[in-house]
């Protein structure tokens, strides 16, 4: 892989986690869940939610809101990817806010580069944890 594929990879999963959170925000569960691999697992409140069924659980019971995230550390290798992500998320509702990071597993796959794992923690008063 030359630098310049590499590049094209990081842009490429770039892209995908900016959709992440744009999906989100405006309520397109299924173009967020589009962007999972179909043998998926979601990690978040000490559960895992395991492919697009599993995902669109958390869609139907999530809090609405908007999805801040920093600029991701992302490492390619061959046809796999990890990422690593900071959020901010303000819920609709009440314009709480939530913080903590995603660590991100991806892959290549004929549509492009999907999500296979993403972990969610938390960041509270006592450090990292698995709920807000």
């Amino acid at each position: 892989m030359t630098a310049v594929d590499s590049a094209r990879d990081v842009a490429e999963i770039n892209v995908l986690l900016t959709q992440y959170g744009s999906t989100l925000d405006r309520e397109d569960d299924e173009g967020w869940v589009g962007l999972f691999t179909p043998d998926c697992r979601y990690e978040v409140y000490g559960r895992a939610f395991e492919g697009h069924d599993g995902l669109r659980k958390i869609t139907g019971g999530a809090p609405k809101g908007l999805h801040l995230s920093a600029q991701p550390l992302v490492q390619v290798d061959g046809d796999s990817a990890t990422a690593q992500r900071s959020f901010l998320f303000v819920d609709r509702s009440d314009q709480s806010m939530r913080t903590g990071w995603y660590d991100d597993e991806l892959v290549r796959t004929d549509e492009g580069w999907r999500l296979k794992v993403v972990r969610c923690t938390f960041l509270g008063p006592d450090g990292p944890q698995d709920r807000p």
